[in-house]
Order: C-alpha cells, then sequence, then structure tokens
C-alpha cells in the first residue's frame, strides 16, 4: 500500500510514515489553525516531490484568493500546476442553474447539489485521474447542500469518497473537543486535530494532534506546529 506523507516535519514519523492511500482524513480545527494551508501544502509537496496529482475544492475561498494566499506562503500554485488543480464552487454552481434552468422546462427534476458536486468530481476522475483530493470545508458543504439527515448523508458521503479510490482531505471548522465525537469523527479513517493554545499571558501556540488513523500505529501526542520558511514543522510540547 501506497503512504502518502504530510511533509510536516516531525508528525511523518509520528504517523509511522504517512497516510495510507485511499483514507478519508478529517483535519479539523477553529479558524486560524493553518488547516488549509496544510491540506494544500499536502498536494503541493507531494505533487513536487512525488508526482501524486491533487483537485482542491474550495467550497468558500475564491481560487485567487487561494493561490495569492499559497504564493506568500512560498508554495507557488504555478510551481505544480499541471499536477494540483484548484476549483472553486462557481463551476459546480453553474452546474446547478443550468439543471434548475432544463428543469422549468420540463425536464427530469433537479438533482439535489451534492449530487452535482458528486458527478463533478467523477467527470473530472474520469477525464483526468488524480491520487488526492480536498474538500474545504465540510459546514459549507452541509449548508449549501442542506442536509437534513445529516448522520445517514454523512455516511454516503464518506462511502463514496472512499469509492473514488483517492486519498481524502475534509477539511472542517469545528472546534476539536476530546470530551464529544461527532459523525464525522468516526466515519473517517483518520482524524487530524489543530488547536490554539495560550501559553503564558502573551503568547499563543498552534497544535497538532493525530486523534485516529486507522492501521496506522501511530503517536496520539500533542505537537507544537510551525510553519517557517515554506515548510511546517511539528516539535513535541515541552
Amino acid at each position: 500500500m501506497r503512504f502518502y506523507r504530510t511533509y510536516i516535519e516531525g508528525f511523518d514519523e509520528a504517523l509511522n510514515g504517512g497516510i495510507p492511500e485511499g483514507h478519508v482524513i478529517l483535519l479539523s480545527g477553529p479558524p486560524g489553525t493553518m488547516k488549509s494551508s496544510i491540506a494544500y501544502s499536502i498536494l503541493w509537496r507531494n505533487a513536487l516531490e512525488d508526482g501524486a496529482r491533487g483537485v482542491y475544492v474550495t467550497l468558500e475561498q475564491g481560487k485567487p484568493s487561494l493561490e495569492f494566499q499559497m504564493s506568500r506562503m512560498g508554495l507557488d500554485p504555478a510551481k505544480a500546476a499541471d499536477a494540483v488543480r484548484i476549483q472553486d464552487l462557481s463551476r459546480i454552481r453553474r452546474g446547478v442553474e443550468e439543471m434548475r434552468g432544463t428543469a422549468r422546462f420540463g425536464s427530469p427534476a433537479e438533482k439535489p447539489w451534492l449530487d452535482v458536486l458528486k458527478s463533478h468530481l467523477e467527470d473530472v476522475r474520469q477525464s483526468d485521474p488524480f491520487d488526492l483530493l480536498v474538500l474545504d470545508s465540510l459546514p459549507v458543504l452541509e449548508i449549501i447542500a442542506g442536509l437534513r439527515e445529516r448522520r445517514i448523508t454523512l455516511f454516503h458521503f464518506f462511502a463514496w469518497l472512499r469509492s473514488l479510490n483517492v486519498t481524502s482531505f475534509v477539511v472542517s471548522e469545528a472546534v476539536p473537543d476530546l470530551a464529544s465525537v461527532r459523525d464525522e469523527d468516526f466515519l473517517a479513517d483518520g482524524v487530524v486535530h489543530l488547536t490554539m493554545e495560550r501559553v503564558g499571558d502573551l503568547d499563543v501556540y498552534r497544535r497538532i494532534r493525530c486523534l485516529k488513523m486507522r492501521g496506522v500505529e501511530h503517536s496520539t501526542n500533542i505537537f507544537t506546529l510551525e510553519f517557517r520558511d515554506g515548510k511546517f514543522r511539528a516539535t513535541q510540547v515541552i
């Protein structure tokens, strides 16, 4: 089985080498914990270092904004343009509008938004196969799709992600709370928690922890997450 590195120095060692191929990984944390940056960095570095192809679907931040942000971090999208594709919501929205337009003229009823997203990614996968997929983010997906039976819908959605035969990263804005477990925590093959912790009166540190990774004998320790010189590093909390 192939393993994909996160290219977070010190964290891949904690994962005993990386993330198994085909897993659905949940990246969860509050705003400011660099979830999107980590997700894009994983695609970007795997493309440059290992030749893996990736698709980044952003449901809230526009493509120009994301590209600008990544460029400022030293992760120039142009360097991996042939291997990492950024797709924002606008194209998928057009697909929804087209279906709604045909429905008004007596064609079959419009598809639910989630089905449109699935069809779009299946078409992309068939026309230009990829290895890694990022969906950013789950809360926005829920709002747009109007999920009613959340647990059942997420169960089928995560099963569909696995059926694509790619390694997926689903970004969630939920604040990690070890005292409570959400549906997606059960459904995902791996869960990576990101937090921000106040140390002393003035300092705030980002933390990263692998709560779960099926099939991997991994560390569950909490690490300090740093980003310097265009690279992520995870160091032991002292």
